[in-house]
């Protein structure tokens, strides 16, 4: 009889098992799992990539410009294959202005695409128009029952990006229709 010593380590006692789906016989260790297990991969499709995948299309950003001077910005995005954006009228040639109304712009059109990458087109109305009380429906849901709600939505804040564009490359990319 083998008795370990106090301080010693048990002596490892291997056992091989044929496991289900498997020819071979399998060594496991103390712990009754494979020595060196791998984890093996699955396929998966596409469809279900597609939906865990988490996409947040970068807000395209750009000036229409007439002689020389820009007179509107515009910032739009794509989600759920429908064009999202919102446009200002320029009319100060104030820099400080001028960067106070691009940042409100920046923040509508972000707010936007916030409700639609988290909740989709469940707070579409029948327009197709962001519906304000579908939003604080499913807010509430999330912020009561989602334990990493806060988690997310401090992700999607890292992550929104504005991406400046020309008007050509806007008509280009069908932002535009001209």
């Amino acid at each position: 009889m083998n008795i370990p010593i106090i301080g010693q380590t048990p002596i490892e006692k291997k056992s091989n098992f044929i496991l289900p789906g498997k020819e071979d016989p399998v060594v496991l260790n103390e712990h009754g799992t494979e020595k060196f297990a791998k984890i093996e991969k699955l396929p998966v499709s596409d469809v279900v990539l597609d939906q865990m995948a988490v996409q947040i299309p970068p807000i395209y950003y750009w000036e229409d410009v007439e002689g020389g001077k820009s007179y509107r910005m515009t910032m739009a995005f794509k989600m759920c294959g429908r064009l999202f954006g919102m446009s200002y009228e320029i009319a100060d040639t104030n820099v400080v202005k001028l960067d106070i109304l691009r940042k409100k712009l920046f923040f509508v059109v972000k707010e936007s695409l916030d409700v639609l990458v988290h909740h989709g087109e469940k707070v579409l109305d029948m327009f197709n128009n962001i519906d304000p009380r579908l939003v604080n429906d499913e807010e509430a849901l999330h912020f009561r029952y989602d334990p990493t709600w806060d988690k997310k939505v401090a992700a999607f804040n890292q992550l929104c990006r504005v991406a400046p564009i020309t008007k050509a490359k806007a008509v280009e990319l069908g932002l535009l229709n001209k």
